[in-house]
């Protein structure tokens, strides 16, 4: 097996797939490269795969009516990203939401017709597609209700623990648009922070 799908293996097969599942499943995946700025998903546009991230770090978000952007979430090394629309039949595919990479990225590309032969084949490869519609149910609504139950201080260490060297790696401003401030109001975290010497 390609050693570039090593980390993907070791991520699925606690699912309940077997080598054997594996090595059908992979055969369908494809590596694809983007570059730091390129959008991988677009709102709107039809989708038939998701991603997982060899290597790089991405942001989802939405355009907002006011010409700005809301950004709900990253996604680094060894972490599955998909633009939401896999769980919408009734939308035919098509996002909900904007993918760019913060980071000249290597993604493993698994198409649709790759998930729905791995549910034909085996009896545990659904697991994959609930598991993954369920954590990412979880995490929007873990956003939503964070922003009424949680500090700006603990939102900000969350985040910080989710994806360490976040703040070497994503602009200040995006990390503030995710937390719904104003980058101002994240420096003064941050200082606050420092000089607490957390």
């Amino acid at each position: 097996m390609n050693k570039v799908f090593e980390n993907f293996k070791q991520y699925i097969l606690p699912f309940g797939l077997n080598d054997a599942d594996f090595d059908q499943l992979v055969q369908y995946c494809e590596i694809v490269h983007f570059q730091k700025g390129e959008v991988v998903m677009e709102a709107g546009v039809k989708q038939n795969c998701i991603y997982f991230i060899n290597q790089g770090i991405i942001k989802n978000y939405v355009n907002k009516i006011d010409g700005g952007i809301s950004i709900y979430g990253f996604r680094i090394e060894n972490m599955l990203f998909t633009g939401y629309a896999l769980y919408n039949y009734k939308n035919e595919y098509r996002a909900k939401l904007n993918i760019k990479c913060l980071e000249d990225c290597e993604l493993i590309s698994i198409p649709l017709q790759a998930l729905k032969f791995m549910e034909e084949h085996s009896k545990v490869a659904h697991m994959v597609g609930r598991f993954l519609a369920e954590a990412h149910a979880l995490e929007l609504v873990d956003y939503i209700v964070d922003i009424d139950t949680k500090s700006l201080v603990d939102r900000y260490d969350d985040l910080e623990k989710m994806f360490p060297n976040i703040h070497q790696r994503v602009p200040q401003h995006m990390i503030a648009s995710y937390l719904g401030i104003t980058p101002v109001h994240l420096s003064n975290v941050k200082k606050s922070r420092k000089n607490a010497g957390v």
